[in-house]
């Protein structure tokens, strides 16, 4: 089992990080950049995005894409979806505003690639349709902070993927933006993010990772 991702996608870390927590057996990771349309991620991901997630070897191999399916598939083979998947109506609500977040900053960097062939190139962030994005996010980030404050304890003491996506979400607003879509008035998302970013399967595959170690966790870790 191949899990092709790249080591700045939010898409492809959500994946990760949910294979891992659901301990697939076999599983390895294949760390590499999409926009080289890499042969053997094209061969099993015509879209040539990632994630991708290859169950077996062959010509006839069975692949998975998108990041909220191969999310799904590991939390159903993991023998802990009850506490992996979206508990209720309200996580589900959270996880919309967090995949609408990364939406908005992909499509700002997609912007950025378009414009000038480099996603470090912040030529594209003052066009009107990056600053509509901006606002956008910035709307959503303020809603994220009343469903996480609503929801802490709970996320907090059986973490699974409404737990890991805010995560996912200001690390990838990091890592692309600095700090300007840090604001002190989200503090219970700062707690969150402070309280989970350690976690073994969050830590190592943090944003720009290039490497990979196999992870041994105890159950409950």
């Amino acid at each position: 089992m191949k899990l092709y991702v790249s080591p700045t996608s939010p898409y492809a870390r959500l994946a990760c990080i949910m294979c891992l927590e659901a301990r697939l057996g076999g599983l390895e990771i294949v760390i590499l950049d999409p926009w080289q349309n890499p042969p053997d991620l094209v061969r099993h991901n015509p879209a040539g995005r990632v994630p991708a997630l290859v169950l077996d070897e062959g010509d006839s191999a069975r692949v998975i894409t998108e990041s909220l399916l191969i999310a799904d598939f590991a939390a159903r083979r993991s023998g802990e979806a009850e506490r992996l998947w979206f508990q209720n109506e309200a996580q589900h609500e959270l996880g919309g505003v967090c995949l609408g977040i990364i939406d908005a900053a992909a499509a700002i960097m997609a912007g950025r690639m378009v414009t000038s062939g480099s996603a470090s190139d912040t030529a594209f962030d003052s066009s009107p349709i990056a600053a509509r994005r901006q606002g956008a996010m910035r709307r959503s980030l303020d809603r994220l902070e009343q469903l996480v404050a609503a929801q802490a304890d709970a996320l907090k003491a059986r973490p699974g993927i409404a737990a890991f996506l805010p995560v996912v979400v200001i690390e990838y607003l990091r890592m692309r933006f600095g700090e300007a879509f840090d604001s002190p008035d989200h503090p219970h998302i700062a707690a969150l993010v402070s309280a989970l970013r350690e976690r073994p399967t969050l830590a190592a595959t943090r944003p720009l990772f290039t490497t990979f170690t196999p992870i041994g966790m105890a159950s409950g870790q």
